[in-house]
């Protein structure tokens, strides 16, 4: 239902106002025309203060203005320099808040009450901003009726005329935001709230229609409209338009799109950010935004393999030249990642280890014959190790018959501790250290903390990394058929 999108609505408290962006965030210059600009706020029931005016960038929120409120409840932001549109934040004392639009006319009053920021907010010379705070109250009243209507719902009887009648009223509901939404565009042409009004609206899947005699109907038409959702879920959006990234809808749409819509892939994943990155260009400050984000994402990504797609992103943009507005240390410090991850992606050939044994024998892991084996990086005196270690050999136990080994890779340097631990709890698989790391495994295979399981097939080529003994089962089963 389109009521999951929600724009700014009653003031609540803010979690916190960033100080600062993330590396790559602060390496934008924002660079304003020669204008000034004067915003008076009056705020009835609020004096002798400070306010402070934020904006949006992305999922972070910055400061970029302070003005005292005087006796009378009236505070001026005013700058030489014009804002770079975009959607700002007036923030009290006490960190309530409200959504204000910065565009072309910058000259403009607000009067609100303190403790009803929202319902007596009104502007002066910003028909923009009148049109924005209607379109919020408007969406207010259709989310409570919309939750008045789901709480009916709940309580009627499957199949009832009562259903049928409450599903009516919110296809009702549905049909009245999107006549505003248009209406919103049709008479706000070029502005940023139209621009933010069609970024948040969602694309209409259109209907396909199905051969007659088709088997799978349903199937057949749910692929048609998964795969037009996928290439058609950001049309609405303008990535050459640099006043939707200082809006809190763009990013989260985004996320959305490439987390839930997109298959987690790394080579979809890839394809599809490198058409939203082709989108950006046409504006630089996007064009660096979207980059930003997108190599801030897969760099910390939870999903196993995302890794890919930092690499990729990085030596396609940043490590071809076609970045110019980073240092050379910035760049340094990307490579640098992108050598520690890039010889340990999925589906390469995990880089060998020779290493020996506590007796002093030499193992070479691409000479360990198996159909399955679990590179192990552990050490006996990790709290986290002393968990996954007996679990690990639970599952050695069970799939050691079925062609599976386990390369265990001591990472310390203590030999009789780490013997004894062995010893003691019968880990009766390959047990290796390189104490001195002549097989330099600790760069070729990113190991900065303990425990970390690498799964590699028969041919040694890795199919999965830094999962938990749970996760085994699912990997393993199939590999050992």
């Amino acid at each position: 239902m389109i009521f999951e999108i929600r724009p700014t609505q009653t003031p609540t408290k803010m979690k916190k106002i960033l100080a600062f962006a993330t590396l790559l965030t602060l390496a934008f210059t924002v660079s304003f025309a020669q204008k000034g600009y004067r915003i008076e706020v009056q705020i009835d029931g609020l004096s002798n203060t400070q306010l402070l005016l934020g904006y949006h960038l992305g999922d972070k929120k910055f400061v970029a203005d302070t003005a005292q409120v005087d006796s009378k409840g009236i505070a001026v932001f005013k700058g030489d320099s014009l804002l770079k549109g975009g959607m700002y934040i007036v923030i009290l004392p006490q960190h309530s808040y409200f959504d204000i639009l910065v565009d072309k006319n910058q000259h403009f009053k607000i009067r609100t009450q303190a403790d009803r920021l929202l319902d007596e907010l009104s502007f002066v010379g910003s028909p923009d901003n009148s049109a924005f705070v209607a379109y919020q109250r408007f969406m207010n009243d259709k989310q409570k009726e919309m939750a008045e209507i789901r709480t009916e719902l709940q309580k009627a009887d499957p199949k009832s005329a009562r259903e049928k009648e409450l599903n009516e009223r919110i296809n009702q509901l549905d049909t009245q935001v999107k006549a505003n939404w248009d209406d919103i565009v049709k008479k706000y042409p070029g502005t940023l709230l139209a621009a933010i009004i069609k970024a948040i609206k969602p694309i209409e899947i259109p209907e396909f229609s199905i051969p007659d005699g088709a088997t799978n109907p349903d199937s057949l038409k749910w692929v048609k409209s998964y795969a037009y959702n996928q290439l058609h879920y950001l049309d609405n959006i303008d990535l050459a338009d640099d006043r939707l990234m200082r809006t809190p809808f763009v990013q989260s749409k985004i996320d959305f799109y490439l987390e839930k819509v997109l298959l987690p892939i790394p080579d979809t994943v890839m394809l599809y950010a490198e058409k939203l990155i082709a989108r950006s260009e046409p504006n630089n400050q996007m064009f660096q935004f979207v980059l930003s984000q997108l190599l801030t994402k897969y760099q910390a990504s939870n999903i196993m393999g995302m890794d890919a797609v930092f690499v990729h992103i990085a030596e396609k943009y940043y490590l071809s030249g076609k970045v110019t507005w980073l240092s050379d240390e910035i760049i340094g410090k990307i490579r640098n990642r992108v050598n520690e991850i890039k010889p340990n992606l999925i589906g390469s050939i995990a880089p060998n280890i020779i290493a020996n044994t506590w007796s002093n024998a030499t193992v070479n892991l691409h000479s360990v014959k198996a159909k399955v084996t679990i590179v192990y990086f552990w050490e006996p005196g990790c709290s986290h190790c002393k968990k996954v270690t007996p679990l690990l050999k639970e599952k050695y136990d069970q799939y050691k018959p079925k062609g599976l080994e386990v390369f265990a890779v001591y990472t310390q340097g203590d030999q009789a501790a780490w013997k004894e631990y062995a010893e003691k709890n019968k880990l009766n698989w390959i047990n290796v250290w390189d104490p001195y790391r002549y097989s330099n495994y600790h760069k070729l295979y990113d190991i900065y903390s303990t425990p970390i399981i690498y799964v590699l097939d028969s041919n040694k080529k890795i199919v999965a990394k830094r999962i938990g003994p749970e996760a085994l089962d699912s990997i393993l089963e199939p590999l050992l058929k």
